[in-house]
């Protein structure tokens, strides 16, 4: 119990450290490249129930479907990068297609980051992740 307190501490401390060394936004995403910014994932909700859940709530066309942890389990494996270059300019793979920006134009690159930052943080529901 005393390490799993010591380990806890720690990151907070870490974290505590990483934070208050950067006082903007980008500053901070570019120390934590993996991060997500809770306001990106607000930013994602929106987008992916405006455009993004006509396909990835049924599968439609083979997209992986939210909270289904066999579609997803491959595409998690990748890196990031390469999720937002298939979302972004689309992709056709052998499970399906993925139509460029969700085939809406109007989306910015940075709103299509953000809903896969969202579908990322909730395509598995954490009761089905193995401990």
């Amino acid at each position: 119990m005393m390490t799993t307190m010591k380990n806890s501490l720690l990151i907070a401390i870490v974290s505590l450290a990483i934070f208050s060394a950067y006082s903007g936004k980008n500053e901070a995403v570019a120390a934590t490249p993996n991060a997500v910014i809770p306001a990106n994932l607000a930013t994602g909700e929106k987008v992916f129930k405006s455009t993004c859940s006509i396909c990835h709530k049924t599968g439609l066309r083979g997209a992986p479907r939210m909270g289904n942890k066999l579609d997803w389990e491959s595409r998690l494996a990748q890196d990031k990068e390469i999720l937002y270059d298939h979302a972004i300019n689309g992709y056709r793979g052998k499970k399906g297609n993925m139509p460029s920006r969700g085939s809406n134009t109007k989306l910015t690159v940075e709103e299509v980051k953000a809903s896969v930052d969202y579908m990322i943080e909730h395509a598995i529901p954490s009761w089905t992740m193995e401990k």
